[in-house]
């Protein structure tokens, strides 16, 4: 008899074992689950300061430490990027600017991103975006879009009318001028105990003819990237320290001013400038 019950035990037992369902093996995921497991962290908050003839980038960074980078890839484009190519795949004519992941700025703030572009053409308008690049190849979506287009830049004294050569200043040369010459943009001069810079045009009706615009203070000459300005100038216009204007040159450029310093006293008194300067015609951008 307890042979018989050992015969059917194991009947059952391997009934059991012949109707359990099989053991599951883990299958690949799909590409489209792949992807989405894939944490996207792009750049954010891409800002662009133009600058003489290079641009200056910085954006915000976004990846949780625990996510391992290879660096950043920087598009600097001559039109908008398509709006469809601001996710993850980019057609083949459209290539980085750098050969290889930008590793970052030697900052040790982490929380932004710097990097500056250099020997690029003034005037010309560039469109960029950023994008982070993983270890294994494949990169984020894009930043924003940021565009800015490249303006010459400087400092210069300008000297008391007639006291020195430095008397005047030519914005489309980027260098000081006679207070006299026929390019001069610009001079200054003092009455009543106050400093007025003014349009060479009120010197000698054959001189150029400049207008002036107060931005009133500011905190420094990139303040005011974009002006729209819906009234008329002035020829003469109180010179105070820490304020920028707009001037509109004879041929319809505008350069943009902020008075750094004041020093000396009667025709020894000159002023310290720093100025941007646009070359495109009637845009009134820096």
């Amino acid at each position: 008899m307890r042979k018989y019950f050992w015969l059917f035990a194991s009947l059952v037992y391997l009934s059991f074992l012949h109707c359990a369902p099989p053991k599951e093996i883990g299958t690949p995921p799909k590409k489209e689950e792949m992807k989405k497991s894939i944490i996207d962290c792009p750049p954010q908050r891409l800002s662009v300061r133009p600058a003489d003839r290079k641009l200056i980038l910085k954006w915000d960074t976004t990846c949780p430490d625990s996510i391992l980078l290879s660096g950043y890839n920087i598009y600097i484009l001559p039109k908008p990027l398509p709006e469809k190519y601001l996710g993850m795949k980019l057609p083949d004519d459209i290539v980085p600017f750098n050969n290889t992941p930008y590793p970052g700025d030697t900052d040790p703030e982490d929380s932004f991103e710097t990097m500056t572009i250099e020997n690029l053409d003034n005037g010309d308008e560039y469109f960029l975006t950023v994008r982070t690049v993983y270890p294994d190849g494949h990169i984020s979506s894009a930043s924003s879009e940021a565009s800015a287009i490249c303006r010459p830049e400087g400092t210069f004294t300008l000297a008391f009318r007639y006291a020195d050569l430095n008397d005047g200043f030519s914005f489309s040369q980027g260098k000081s001028v006679r207070a006299d010459a026929s390019d001069n943009d610009l001079y200054f001069f003092e009455k009543d105990g106050i400093n007025f810079i003014a349009s060479p045009h009120r010197l000698n009706g054959f001189l150029r003819h400049s207008g002036l615009y107060s931005l009133g203070k500011t905190e420094d000459i990139y303040q005011y990237p974009k002006v729209e300005i819906d009234f008329p100038p002035v020829e003469k216009i109180p010179a105070l320290l820490g304020e920028s204007y707009i001037i509109k040159t004879a041929n319809a450029h505008y350069a943009k001013i902020r008075i750094e310093e004041i020093s000396g006293k009667g025709k020894e008194r000159k002023l310290k400038i720093n100025y941007t300067y646009q070359t495109v015609k009637d845009l009134i951008r820096f």
